[in-house]
């Protein structure tokens, strides 16, 4: 999915408009896991996962390694995702 279709899917679920729906996605959650990586906190959101700060493994060439921000789904998105997926499969005997 693209940007675009992410905002007009949560601004329709939300029964606001794009822009406001861009502006909480992109700018204000954005600043939340950037503040909170920064101080080194995880951000966990329930239902949805976990964002942590990581530092990345390789270093760069100035011998920096960088901080990187993974995410770890929830247990329940994992099995609805994992759900949808099994559903759509068809096997053969």
């Amino acid at each position: 999915m693209l940007t675009k279709e992410v905002i007009a899917q949560v601004a329709q679920r939300m029964g606001c408009y794009r822009k406001d729906a861009r502006e909480l996605l992109l700018q204000h959650f954005t600043a939340v896991l950037t503040e909170a990586a920064k101080r080194g906190e995880k951000v966990h959101l329930s239902g949805l996962g976990t964002f942590y700060p990581a530092r990345s493994r390789k270093p760069t060439k100035s011998g920096v390694r960088r901080l990187t921000l993974k995410f770890k789904p929830a247990k329940p998105l994992l099995r609805q995702i994992n759900q949808a997926a099994e559903g759509g499969r068809h096997e053969t005997a």
